[in-house]
């Protein structure tokens, strides 16, 4: 039982108003409906409140895998006692991230010879559920279609993440947009060891359009796509609607490039000797474009390998291969753009948002004309590019996101 109080406010939110709470969590605001009430559910899903759940019953791993695994996740979510790890946990319910699970599912192909997708911990966040998957000797195929929130009672929500395509960083927005669907994340093709990333975004669109008819074979779609998902979000509501389908809702987060040092004299070109280019692939293992490790990447980085190896470093939890695919999606789709023709050859009739970040350059979208057969709503967010998706601005995120969605509801 939680209760929250709203900091410098009197405001609580309490599960069953006739109880004692376990616990009170300060705020710094509540979520609120189109109404101006509290809204209940989109709380209950917050990061806070989750995270001051209690953790269920201790249930002992069972036979040699959920054994191994349970000492190697003990170890990666640095438990105080990894005897007390259950086959019960939730990877994210116990701090999971994305570094985290990469350098688990990475040790386990190693220990085991496995070939465990990196999203594998999306579909199986249980240890137990985790551990059935390394003991199947065929397993299927996994989805590049990743379940960032799983209960709702209207069509899902696809999503795409920024350059380097992990959709880890989406978590938070999907648990805490309170829109009643199910929030797909759709990983990049590329990221994985047997993968090679699409040459194009138009390549890009229509393979991520396959994959999520499906799930759903018909519209109408809701799509969303943040920093440079946002062009492939534009593009595959582009490609539906050829395809005669119908997008209700397209939102464009954070389409613009956040401002760097040195971004303007050279334009987007994938070279390591240009600080520009370095700044936004370092940001896209960090989230972020400033401070001292930054200086020290720009100082180490002349190649590839330099730049591999510095992040090796300061992140050892990513292993040199895992860093080097990444990087190679970064450099492949890094220059991918609208020129203002392709743009207006491009128009959508689907309702347009684009959610700006605070200090972003201009997006693809601006200084064109014509790509929709509406004005597009242009809604100003407080936070900045990397700010948005983090507990300090994903909230004000969130609610803006509501306020788009809720009416179609």
């Amino acid at each position: 039982l939680v209760c929250v109080r709203v900091r410098r406010q009197r405001q609580m939110w309490i599960s069953d108003r006739h109880e004692v709470p376990g616990r009170v969590l300060v705020l710094d605001s509540l979520p609120l409906t189109a109404n101006g009430k509290v809204d209940t559910k989109a709380l209950a899903a917050s990061p806070e409140v989750a995270a001051a759940r209690p953790a269920g019953p201790y249930v002992a791993p069972a036979g040699p895998t959920e054994e191994w695994l349970a000492e190697a996740w003990g170890t990666a979510l640095k438990y105080p006692d990894v005897s007390q790890v259950s086959a019960e946990d939730d990877f994210f319910a116990c701090g999971g991230n994305s570094l985290v699970s990469v350098a688990l599912i990475n040790r386990i192909n190693r220990h085991f010879g496995t070939r465990l997708a990196l999203q594998v911990i999306f579909e199986a966040p249980r240890l137990r559920d985790l551990a059935a998957r390394i003991d199947d000797d065929a397993p299927a195929p996994a989805s590049r279609l990743v379940p960032l929130a799983r209960e709702g009672g209207f069509s899902p929500v696809f999503c795409w993440p920024g350059l380097g395509g992990y959709p880890m960083n989406l978590r938070l927005l999907g648990r805490t947009a309170g829109v009643d669907r199910p929030v797909l994340g759709i990983q990049a093709h590329g990221i994985n060891a047997d993968e090679t990333p699409y040459g194009t975004i138009r390549e890009m669109a229509r393979a991520d359009i396959a994959e999520i008819r499906r799930v759903q074979p018909y519209g109408p779609y809701t799509l969303w796509g943040y920093s440079f998902g946002a062009r492939v979000a534009f593009e595959a509501a582009w490609q539906l609607e050829e395809a005669g389908e119908k997008v209700e809702n397209l939102l464009l987060i954070c389409p613009g490039n956040p401002k760097v040092r040195g971004g303007t004299a050279r334009g987007r070109e994938v070279s390591y000797t240009d600080p520009a280019y370095v700044t936004i692939l370092f940001s896209v293992f960090t989230g972020t474009i400033e401070g001292p490790d930054l200086d020290a990447c720009l100082a180490a980085t002349r190649d590839e390998d330099g730049f591999v190896a510095y992040v090796h470093r300061l992140v050892p939890a990513l292993d040199e291969a895992t860093i080097r695919r990444i990087t190679r999606i970064v450099a492949t789709t890094y220059e991918f753009d609208y020129t203002f023709r392709e743009l207006a050859e491009r128009t959508v009739s689907a309702p347009v948002t684009v959610f700006k970040a605070r200090g972003d350059d201009y997006s693809f979208l601006e200084g064109s004309s014509g790509y929709s057969t509406a004005p597009p709503t242009v809604v100003d967010l407080a936070g900045d590019h990397y700010g948005v998706l983090k507990e300090e601005g994903v909230g004000e995120l969130a609610a803006r996101v509501r306020e788009v969605m809720l009416p179609t509801l």
